[in-house]
């Protein structure tokens, strides 16, 4: 039988397959998605290319699906050009920060909605926590849950969130 020998193989060795390839343009038009979904003050302080940071401006601009479509593919080719791991780690960063972030407005809201429901326990660890006036959280928790029961517009249990939220911020700002 004939062996077919298709160039020279030492050519071959130490290149990525055309698969490995493509996996590759994937992972960078998908590191490209999550640029797009980046707020424009979040994307001027990745530092990015002058023609990268075009190509994402321009695709905001687009409404038809398909221009869109191609677009990022446009994004994930000149992405070629960029060394992606700075990317990537801005975008993981960022992605840590809004889920603490969240995390903490989760936190907050457990503490106003126990403090609403009555929960002496919670009134006093935040009121030792914070040194938030216990008289205060008191009063903006029952004309919550008297708005509440009323089925009125929570305006105290807004104002009482305010408050812890503010508490908490300023206690981060510390640390």
């Amino acid at each position: 039988m004939t062996e077919f020998v298709h160039g020279n193989e030492e050519d071959w060795e130490g290149r990525p397959s055309k698969s490995q390839r493509k996996r590759d343009m994937v992972a960078l038009q998908k590191l490209g998605e999550s640029l797009l979904e980046l707020a424009p003050e979040q994307l001027g302080r990745l530092n990015l290319p002058d023609d990268l940071a075009e190509a994402i401006r321009f695709h905001h601009t687009l409404r038809d699906k398909e221009a869109r479509r191609r677009q990022l593919q446009f994004i994930g080719t000149v992405m070629r050009r960029v060394d992606p791991e700075p990317l990537r780690q801005a975008v993981e960063e960022l992605d840590q920060l809004r889920y603490r972030q969240a995390e903490e407005f989760h936190q907050i809201e457990e503490w106003r909605d126990a403090l609403i429901e009555g929960d002496r326990e919670v009134l006093a660890e935040l009121v030792g926590r914070f040194g938030l006036d216990p008289q205060q959280v008191g009063r903006l928790a029952r004309q919550a849950a008297a708005e509440k029961a009323a089925g009125k517009p929570s305006k105290n249990g807004r104002a009482l969130f305010r408050l812890l939220r503010q508490s908490f911020e300023a206690e981060e700002s510390r640390d």
